[in-house]
């Protein structure tokens, strides 16, 4: 699986390693992933409020979902699940 990242809010790169473990851990679930795009985007300075965007690259219709928060971790964590549930769904009208 390929990895675009398009890191414009330049975070720490030990965030961005554990956004690709989550996404791999996850491909491996799920093995029909092509690509997936990372882009993280920082809305605000005063309280860092950040916001993230993950496309991934399935045969069929791609699947976008986005979050925002002010804490890293749990931004990865919304998605993560955001992505399971999307996935299943996608996997629940294949069968």
């Amino acid at each position: 699986m390929k990895f675009v990242i398009r890191n414009n809010a330049k975070i720490a790169n030990k965030y961005l390693r554990f956004a690709k473990w989550k996404i791999y851990k996850l491909s491996e679930k799920y093995e029909d992933w092509i690509y997936s795009e990372i882009h993280i985007n920082k809305e605000s300075a005063s309280p860092e409020y950040y916001s993230a965007v993950i496309k991934l690259g399935i045969p069929g219709p791609d699947i976008i979902v986005s979050a925002q928060s002010s804490d890293l971790k749990k931004l990865w964590s919304v998605l993560s699940s955001k992505i399971k549930r999307q996935v299943t769904e996608i996997s629940k009208r294949r069968k």
